[in-house]
């Protein structure tokens, strides 16, 4: 219903301003008034309308999440578990092996595991 009321807004306003225009009548003071209160009438309605549909979906939007709070599904738990993940603690500082099966005496950075030593 909302969008067919901002549709025939914006139709009717370009309609008239067209028509305007076909028929040199943009000098016109009326005219220029006519479209001016058009414009703004339908910019007006335009924002009262996203801030109704931005509220109705704020309000689906927190029913939707106290719902699954309080059913304590699979979703929130996994918030839960992605909090605590391993990029937000803190890293230590040194070498990194980037595994197992390294050699310490031949270890340096920017080397590969070797799996049989030499």
């Amino acid at each position: 219903m909302r969008s067919a009321v901002r549709f025939f807004l914006i139709l009717i306003t370009t309609v008239v301003i067209l028509l305007a225009w076909i028929t040199h009548h943009l000098s016109s003071p009326s005219t220029r008034l006519l479209i001016g209160a058009l414009v703004i009438t339908t910019l007006v309605v335009h924002f009262i309308l996203n801030f109704l549909d931005h509220r109705e979906e704020r309000k689906k939007r927190e029913a939707h999440e106290s719902k699954t709070r309080s059913a304590g599904s699979t979703k929130t738990e996994k918030v839960k578990h992605a909090e605590a993940s391993f990029a937000l603690k803190e890293k230590k500082s040194g070498l990194t092996w980037g595994g197992g099966n390294i050699k310490a005496s031949t270890a340096k950075r920017g080397t590969r595991r070797k799996f049989l030593g030499k």
